[in-house]
């Protein structure tokens, strides 16, 4: 049990990093021509740190996005 706690603990904290890491880059402003690519990054990290709508988004999945349960579960 306490394994898991530590697991938990050491994904939020990179979970964390990363999301600082996000910050950090789109936050700095380009030089030069903007790239598209990085724009389009750019907004949809925006949308994602924004509250949800009450109306319903479709919803973009990411490698990271699951159920942590799920995974102990089928393989368990």
């Amino acid at each position: 049990m306490e394994l898991e706690e530590e697991r938990n603990l050491a994904e939020q904290e990179k979970a964390r990093m990363y999301i600082q890491y996000l910050s950090n880059i789109f936050s700095q402003t380009q030089m030069g021509k903007p790239d598209p690519k990085f724009q389009q990054a750019k907004k949809e990290f925006e949308s994602l740190l924004m509250p949800r709508s009450k109306e319903k988004e479709k919803k973009k999945l990411y490698e990271w996005d699951f159920d942590p349960n799920e995974l102990i579960e089928n393989n368990g």
